[in-house]
């Protein structure tokens, strides 16, 4: 089944308070800083981090409700919910996805006491495991209750599960029958978001050597097992003369890559072989650039990615030529799996199809609005400009998304 995620829904997580974000296989989030991009992936990650941790050690990791709930209007807002839509039980579809949605609430408590206020959860997954038929999972309090079809013979169940516990970090707390289709349904639900990742590479991180894996490692969201990665990349063949291609093009200087294992260790380090130059190059000594282009070209050749991959920033520090090579790789990629990218270039841009193209705004209110235009809308300002380069509308302010 091609499993794949349709759309995000986040209510007042930071400055979401009302974002309704679609997904398609490539997806660039434009506008300018602290327009509320990097919250969306943020949103993201917090749902990773539940399905691994839980969810107070989740909420607590960043600052705890009141951090994370939006700081804007007249009131402290008492609900937060992240919610995403996608196709992974056997009848799912576009009309009718998959959904699964965490609300956290807060609220006072009435006694003076060790706490001021309690937090408590809500959950709820919906899939299609039958025809014309949905299940529905629902947490409120310590108690699980499953929906299911008539015809599947149990319409209701009921199970106890703890105050904050998360059926997304808990599978076996599901009154559902082991193999069931529900049970698959949630249990993909629950790996792919366990696999998103947010890659935000650190440059210094990245340079160093990095212990190796007897298994083929995904890269780290920070890069910092690079030379690991790209060490198991090399078993595949066309993936890794891809890389080097790709890396030829952007800097012309390198002609070759090396990962050799450190004398007398189990670590592994990068090493560039470059043009007129003696020896190798150690990836410590390379420029902030060369480590940041290798970097992203890595995540975007890996063969084996998780659903979504989101990348922070994917301009940072790349040259322009970089850019349009880099736009046409991830639209190839994203045919193995997902991409939310953020960028200020419109380099990049230019590049885009505007169902790939979403304008973020930043409210008077404090809050943030995603997406700012509709696809339909940003078809209407090209067509109105004779076609210029989407990019260079975005620039202008045709857009939106602008100072």
């Amino acid at each position: 089944m091609n499993h794949r995620l349709l759309g995000l829904t986040v209510r007042n997580f930071r400055t979401l308070t009302d974002t309704k974000l679609p997904l398609g296989p490539l997806t660039v989030m434009v506008g300018p800083n602290a327009a509320g991009k990097s919250n969306v992936l943020h949103a993201l990650d917090l749902l990773g981090d539940v399905s691994r941790k839980g969810i107070e050690s989740s909420l607590q990791e960043r600052g705890g409700f009141n951090v994370l709930a939006f700081r804007g209007g007249r009131k402290p807002v008492s609900k937060l919910t992240v919610g995403i839509e996608g196709i992974w039980s056997d009848f799912a579809s576009e009309k009718a996805p998959d959904r699964y949605e965490l609300s956290v609430s807060q609220r006072r408590l009435p006694e003076p006491g060790p706490r001021e206020h309690v937090l408590s959860r809500q959950e709820r997954f919906v899939q299609h495991p039958n025809a014309h038929a949905e299940t529905s999972v629902e947490l409120t309090s310590t108690t699980v209750v499953v929906n299911g079809p008539p015809e599947s013979g149990r319409p209701k169940t009921r199970a106890s599960i703890e105050r904050m516990g998360s059926v997304l970090h808990q599978g076996h707390a599901l009154a559902l029958p082991e193999g069931s289709p529900s049970a698959r349904a949630i249990g993909e639900v629950r790996r792919h978001i366990s696999e998103i990742r947010v890659f935000d590479p650190d440059v210094r991180e990245a340079r160093k050597p990095s212990p190796v894996s007897e298994s083929a490692p995904p890269l780290k969201d920070d890069a910092s097992n690079l030379a690991d990665f790209l060490l198991s990349l090399r078993e595949h063949r066309d993936a890794w003369e891809l890389l080097l291609e790709d890396v030829r093009a952007v800097v012309p200087q390198i002609r070759n890559i090396h990962v050799p294992l450190l004398a007398g260790s189990s670590r592994a380090e990068v090493e560039l072989e470059e043009e007129c130059l003696r020896g190798r190059t150690r990836l410590s000594d390379a420029s902030w650039g060369t480590v940041r282009v290798l970097c992203m070209l890595a995540i975007i050749h890996d063969p084996n990615p998780p659903l979504l991959t989101c990348i922070e920033e994917i301009d940072h520090g790349l040259h322009p030529h970089a850019l349009s090579l880099l736009a046409v790789r991830l639209r190839e990629a994203s045919s193995r799996g997902q991409f939310l990218v953020t960028t200020h270039s419109p380099v990049l841009i230019n590049e885009l199809e505007p169902e790939e193209f979403v304008v973020c705004e930043r409210l008077p209110s404090g809050a943030s609005r995603i997406p700012a235009r509709r696809p339909e809308e940003i078809q209407r300002v090209i067509e109105k400009s004779e076609y210029e380069p989407m990019g260079d509308l975005w620039y202008s302010g045709a857009l939106g998304g602008g100072l």
